[in-house]
């Protein structure tokens, strides 16, 4: 379950996720736009980012140190952790692409949109503006950087380059794949901290 907190905060898998105020972010699984499209066999990631920089940040969030034992989630291999996450970056880029080119054929919508491009104005809070400016940046494959935020119980450098290993066969050329941890932030402008009880 993920909790709105903050403008830019929010609770998934335990953690505490502050962005960067300049992102405009989306809990992907929370958007209309998702539950119009899901049930159709496609998983998407926990959160897709527009950052300023004009690139595109879908990151999913696996958290294995968990504090209640009844929450206790078993760790996949890094080969199937890696297919499991990989499917998701995979599956998003398509929902993507499903759900700007849905809103197109609202000539409404589309006429919005149409409006946006030509005075060259970004509207983060209209939904219209954050699917088409998506779809947009993803087509430029050194835009889009697919993030793992890997919370393990121990440092284990094996798991994390095999896991590593494995997402990268779902990647394009020239995306950019990053796994990040609370002791490891690999200069991830995020935020992560356990989650307050």
């Amino acid at each position: 379950m993920c909790y709105f907190v903050g403008v830019n905060t929010f609770e998934e898998s335990d953690l505490q996720l502050t962005f960067p105020e300049s992102w405009v972010v989306r809990k992907f699984d929370e958007t209309a736009a998702y539950h119009s499209v899901s049930g159709h066999g496609l998983k998407g990631v926990d959160f897709i980012c527009l950052t300023p920089e004009g690139r595109l940040w879908l990151i999913e969030v696996k958290n294995y140190r968990r504090r209640e034992e009844r929450h206790r989630t078993r760790r996949r291999s890094p080969e199937a952790l890696g297919e499991h996450v990989g499917r998701k970056f995979v599956d998003t880029k398509r929902l993507i692409r499903i759900v700007n080119r849905a809103m197109r054929r609202n000539w409404w919508i589309a006429l919005q949109l149409f409006w946006y491009d030509l005075r060259k104005v970004n509207q983060p809070q209209s939904h219209y503006w954050f699917w088409a400016e998506a779809e947009r940046r993803m087509s430029n494959p050194r835009k889009l950087v697919c993030l793992l935020w890997l919370e393990t119980p121990e440092r284990n450098p094996d798991y994390e380059e095999a896991t590593a290993e494995a997402l990268e066969e779902w990647l394009e050329p020239g995306n950019e794949l990053k796994l990040a941890e609370t002791q490891r932030t690999a200069g991830v402008p995020v935020t992560v901290t356990r989650k307050q009880t």
